[in-house]
């Protein structure tokens, strides 16, 4: 299918206002109560992010915001709509031009509502697709999104339910940042100030994590919210520690407005050895 067919098809449209989305969805009442509680909600993740919670994984500080913006597929597609349209086109695009390396048994690693998911499900019908979130609420709206679509190969699960791990392919798309221990914002310099040393140390846990999960030969399919810095030299060398080596040519740069903000991206394939 089209990106632009599929992106269309699943709901994903231009927003420009979510919070004139909001009422227009939800009617004047009822999205003024969504847009006062998701502000609340922001202000609370950015609190977490500058000043910290002991050492809490980031993941965690917008646990309550993924789940009340996954709390229907309507509202969950609104979402998308507004804060990743572009995005979810840009990184479709690097699916596709680099298919080939998608193959065997595929494992989605933090999968959200399921739109890169059921889209890679419908690409390769013939693979067994597994999409894993922490939100309970993110699963369910998945679930729904896959069968709207009739996508019959594509299953869904938080981490704690029962799957069969080891994939053929592993597709990460923006968790490394969130589950490495960062300090708060105002104890530290930006990481990408840090030695690539220092980096590195902080990526290994995750980069074991995500190793564990793919079969020897295996792929690792990696998008991440970084820049091409100290950050993402530090996350390179985590994975190649880890057994994982970058497929020559397979790097690409974007940048895409996530938000109300640009935001870039690198997105890199490695093979397990």
């Amino acid at each position: 299918m089209e990106i632009k067919e599929y992106l269309s098809r699943i709901g994903i449209r231009r927003v420009t206002e979510l919070d004139t989305a909001l009422t227009e969805a939800f009617g004047q009442k009822e999205g003024e109560s969504h847009i006062e509680r998701l502000t609340k909600l922001f202000d609370q993740s950015e609190e977490r992010l500058v000043y910290g919670k002991g050492n809490t994984r980031y993941l965690h500080r917008q646990q309550e915001l993924v789940d009340y913006l996954n709390q229907s597929l309507e509202m969950s597609l609104l979402a998308s709509s507004f804060y990743d349209r572009v995005f979810f086109r840009r990184v479709l695009e690097y699916l596709v031009q680099y298919d080939t390396f998608c193959a065997g048994d595929i494992a989605d690693i933090g999968c959200g509502n399921g739109i890169l998911t059921c889209y890679l499900a419908l690409c390769h019908p013939d693979s067994n697709v597994t999409g894993l979130d922490l939100s309970r609420n993110a699963v369910l709206v998945a679930k729904e999104l896959a069968r709207s679509l009739r996508v019959d190969n594509a299953h869904f699960f938080t981490p704690e339910a029962p799957w069969r791990k080891g994939c053929d392919t592993l597709f990460s798309c923006r968790t490394v940042h969130e589950n490495v221990v960062w300090e708060a914002l105002c104890k530290e310099p930006k990481p990408s100030a840090l030695p690539v040393e220092e980096l590195a140390k902080r990526h290994e846990a995750y980069a074991g994590e995500l190793a564990a999960l793919v079969r020897d030969k295996g792929r690792l399919v990696s998008v991440e919210r970084y820049a091409d810095d100290n950050t993402y030299a530090g996350l390179v060398r985590a994975l190649e520690r880890a057994g994982f080596v970058p497929v020559r040519g397979t790097h690409m740069q974007f940048s895409c407005k996530n938000g109300d903000d640009m935001a870039a991206f690198q997105a890199m394939i490695f093979q397990k050895q």
